[in-house]
């Protein structure tokens, strides 16, 4: 056979191999936000963070824009990914921290329409921790003080939210006596309403955010953290007890790691379900060389936005090994949720 015959069967070759699909030249790469925009740090900001530099680390270096697809705390963007989106690599969502463990804490209550484990992980910009958060003039003064029962009470931002559920962990859990009252938009609202003296703390406020929205009132003592609420604690906070120290029994602490999984994948990216496995590896290694970009890290200085993280692979394994747990440790996180919506 001629050279120019085999140069053409190799032309054709790599035409319909499936690593040809990885070439993004000439395409658009969407961001689908499951959150409005945001003027503060948000999911909103981490997008358009990466959306900036993430071209570049992609084959064919195609544009990168964000669009805002917000709903059911992030599920509609959620579902459209795992329902309508292109399986080319030209949809990604950005979607809440708690998404992928939903159905497992919620059971039927869940409004997500998708298997999680099949759905591609691309990886997670930040990996949160978030604090136990009272009031200078709380009835509680101390961790110790909590874990005794003592009645107080915490805002949350509706059933379903980071600060309801924390919440009610800590009250099934560890014996807790604190009265929910929910509602409130956001964190923000629920600040507002601790420092009129109207609620006495909050869970679930991301410490990345709180060290820079909140440094006045931590500064001043107005505000004191009382508890890392994650898998592991934050570099920041080496001597302050961590939930997951807190209990012995096993099958107390799969509850707690079904719930705080979400912190370790705190700022997710993911990609359709039956995306072509080396599509997904480009997505992959463009999202981690991304995390490295000095525009990115410079960027990420000027708003002191926190960057810790955690690449597809780890995601994706992380929420496989979530969904092996005892049935029994899932139905109890499911009534222990539900004792509380």
């Amino acid at each position: 056979m001629s050279k120019r015959i085999l140069g053409i069967a190799f032309a054709c070759f790599a035409a319909l191999s499936p690593a040809a699909a990885q070439d993004f030249k000439g395409k658009q790469v969407t961001i689908h936000v499951g959150f409005s925009p945001t003027t503060g740090i948000g999911y909103d900001t981490y997008a358009r963070a990466l959306a900036s530099v993430l071209g570049r680390h992609l084959p064919g270096a195609p544009t990168v824009i964000v669009t805002n697809k917000p709903g059911g705390g992030s599920m509609t963007a959620a579902n459209y990914i795992a329902q309508v989106a292109a399986k080319d690599g030209t949809e990604l969502g950005h979607v809440g921290r708690g998404v992928a463990m939903d159905r497992l804490v919620f059971g039927q209550k869940s409004a997500a329409r998708f298997d999680a484990t099949q759905m591609q992980w691309i990886g997670s910009m930040n990996n949160e921790v978030s604090g136990f958060f009272i009031s200078d003039v709380a009835p509680v003064k101390n961790l110790q003080e909590v874990l005794a029962g003592k009645a107080f009470v915490v805002g949350s931002a509706g059933a379903s939210s980071d600060l309801h559920i924390f919440s009610i962990i800590m009250n099934s859990v560890f014996g807790a006596n604190m009265k929910i009252i929910s509602g409130y938009p956001g964190t923000n609202e629920i600040l507002l309403s601790l420092e009129r003296g109207e609620v006495d703390g909050l869970l679930g406020y991301s410490w990345s955010a709180a060290r820079t929205g909140s440094a006045e009132m931590l500064r001043t003592g107005k505000l004191k953290n009382i508890l890392q609420l994650g898998l592991r604690k934050h570099p920041e906070l080496p001597d302050l007890p961590l939930v997951m120290d807190l209990v012995k029994g096993e099958e107390d602490r799969q509850v707690l790691e079904l719930v705080f999984a979400r912190q370790a994948m705190g700022r997710p990216f993911v990609a359709p379900p039956g995306t072509p496995p080396t599509i997904v590896a480009t997505l992959r290694t463009g999202f981690r060389n991304a995390m490295k970009d000095p525009e990115l890290i410079a960027f990420a200085k000027r708003l002191d936005l926190e960057i810790d993280f955690m690449g597809g692979e780890d995601v994706q394994a992380l929420v496989e090994r979530l969904h092996k747990f005892p049935e029994k440790v899932i139905e109890r996180t499911q009534r222990i949720t539900a004792s509380g919506m």
